[in-house]
């Protein structure tokens, strides 16, 4: 297949996914993060652990209260994961996005295009208590996506 193909499908895919965001919140291993742990201990536990394996962010907060973080293999080519970023946001090689207080709807997981598309409190579409089960609800009735937290990605 070729790589215009690929990036072409990716970028429909995450538009779609983009629309239909969408609640697991339940995805946190025993012992790793305590249920009273603050935002900053759950993010420094990501970025210690080695698990979270982001290749690439794309940062869309200010502009769409988003941001995508590349995980499958297919995102190693480094001009794929910034030509899905191009217009879009600002491209970082092995950066993850912020941690997320309300989660985000990750597709493709375990597979070579695996993302993850988080919503976030601030800029111009920007979710809260309201709007995140609904997001969530349309995330989770695509059945290649599902709505996680970052804790999630720990395992």
């Amino acid at each position: 297949m070729n790589k215009i193909l690929v990036v072409l499908l990716v970028l429909g895919a995450g538009a779609l996914v983009y629309f239909l965001l969408g609640g697991n919140t339940s995805d946190i291993p025993d012992g790793l993060i305590d249920s009273d742990a603050s935002v900053e201990e759950v993010e420094q536990a990501l970025q210690d652990s080695g698990k979270r394996k982001v290749r690439a962010s794309c940062n869309a907060i200010a502009e769409k209260s988003s941001c995508v973080d590349y995980i499958g293999s297919m995102w190693e080519d480094e001009q794929i994961a910034a030509l899905n970023c191009q217009g879009v946001g600002t491209y970082s090689e092995k950066v993850t996005c912020p941690y997320s207080e309300f989660g985000g709807c990750r597709t493709g997981a375990g597979t070579v295009m695996e993302t993850v598309i988080w919503a976030y409190r601030e800029g111009p579409g920007e979710y809260n208590e309201e709007s995140v089960p609904y997001a969530a609800a349309a995330c989770n009735a695509n059945p290649v996506a599902e709505w996680i937290m970052p804790e999630a990605l720990l395992q």
